[in-house]
């Protein structure tokens, strides 16, 4: 952390200007590469629009901080958009092993699945400046916890700021790790194999266990409909078919998130009953959806307010409240939209758009199915959470299952 915006002299993390050690490897990896080996760069040509689009979106972003309400800030958040879109690009290197990117990302998940167990069943976990890590504790305010029997149980973080957040990657998890053993080859048929064996049912059980102890709704959410997609998809004959009937599932799980992320409250309350804190959360969630329209409205909604600054420029657009009361919406097209304006959404979707063509065109291919699924997580979450977003994990998140659907079903699979 190198710098800090506040509100009314008071601290808010979402004014917080960061650099992640990751952020700082990643941009070596690629120096390193490029010096090494000047064909180190060398990307397929089909994989070439996603990443031209990927780049007008950055450019779009970085523009948008010349008319944003606090520049410096929204340049500080570019910056993860950078280094995000740097991740993505890195991934459709033909030299890249989309088998190496599964096993890394599964793996990467093990020690916070670790860590969410201690903080679920041991109530606490200890703090470390050097891995990045905060104190949690079921007994601490602010904290996210489940409440059963009266009693706070805290939900668990892993090694990541939030919840949801590490059931988002847990969710993307369970399809990696489907992918990943659909390409392992030295395993006996029995540990290995598409969606059976030994290892994989253990690994599947892990993953679905993590998720629960998260608590993440949005996660749980995009994991049904990417499945239930998935198999429907799966299960028609014909492709030509098949291709047509995942676009229009895809936008009727979208028009239905968007349905149940205005009426929230109604749709939870009427589903779970709900504690103190659901109803809490789920009031506030409706509040921020009652102010976006007249904050947006006020406002230039062709460039937006410039990337990262939703949060203070709403503290100056209705002042008075509490810095922890001000929140993103939920809801990242509506986010993105409020930040970059119609022409950085525009950019946005454009981009989206291209990479759900290639997938689209390798149906049936197990890999691209898989695909699909991460990306049917990451699109429920959408409309749920903010922190796809709002943070450098959800920009890094958002960045691998784009590029891992560009790789996975080519024809060379496994590659």
């Amino acid at each position: 952390m190198y710098s800090e915006v506040s509100i009314a002299g008071a601290h808010t993390e979402f004014g917080v200007m960061s650099l992640y050690g990751v952020e700082i490897l990643l941009a070596a990896a690629l120096v390193a590469g490029s010096l090494l080996d000047r064909k180190w760069w060398t990307i397929d040509q089909k994989r070439q629009l996603p990443v031209r689009l990927g780049a007008i979106v950055l450019v779009a972003a970085i523009l948008g901080t010349a008319f944003a309400d606090r520049s410096a800030f929204s340049l500080s958040m570019v910056t993860h958009l950078a280094c995000a879109y740097l991740l993505f690009v890195a991934i459709l290197i033909d030299r890249v092993s989309t088998k190496h990117v599964l096993f890394a990302f599964v793996a990467s998940l093990i020690a916070p699945f670790i860590l969410g167990c201690i903080q679920v069943f041991g109530g606490s976990s200890p703090a470390s400046s050097w891995l990045g890590l905060a104190y949690r504790d079921a007994a601490q305010l602010g904290d996210a916890v489940f409440t059963a029997d009266g009693e706070r149980v805290l939900r668990a973080y892993g090694s990541f700021p939030h919840p949801n957040v590490f059931g988002g990657f847990l969710g993307v998890g369970l399809f990696a790790w489907w992918a990943f053993m659909a390409q392992v080859k030295s395993l006996p048929p029995a540990m290995g194999g598409v969606g059976g064996g030994l290892v994989n049912a253990i690994g599947t059980i892990i993953f679905i266990i993590g998720m629960l102890l998260t608590g993440s709704r949005s996660a749980f959410l995009g994991l049904f409909v990417g499945l239930a997609i998935v198999f429907v998809v799966k299960s028609i004959p014909s492709m030509k078919v098949a291709r047509p009937a995942a676009a229009i599932l895809g936008i009727v799980a979208v028009l239905g998130s968007l349905l149940a992320s205005f009426y929230f409250t109604d749709l939870a309350s009427s589903i779970r009953g709900g504690g103190v804190n659901e109803e809490r959360s789920l009031v506030e969630r409706v509040a921020l959806y009652e102010d976006f329209v007249p904050f947006v409205a006020a406002t230039n909604p062709v460039v937006g307010h410039g990337m990262g600054s939703y949060v203070l420029s709403f503290s100056d657009f209705e002042p008075g409240k509490n810095a922890f009361d001000y929140q993103p919406i939920h809801n990242v097209p509506l986010l993105i939209f409020a930040e970059l304006g119609a022409l950085g959404l525009l950019a946005i979707l454009c981009w989206a758009a291209s990479i759900d063509r290639i997938n689209f065109s390798r149906f049936p291919r197990r890999d691209a199915l898989y695909a699909f699924g991460m990306g049917n997580v990451v699109l429920m979450i959408f409309f749920f959470d903010h922190y796809l977003w709002s943070s450098w994990s959800g920009l890094a998140l958002i960045a691998f299952v784009m590029a891992m659907t560009v790789r996975m079903g080519e024809e060379k699979e496994g590659k």
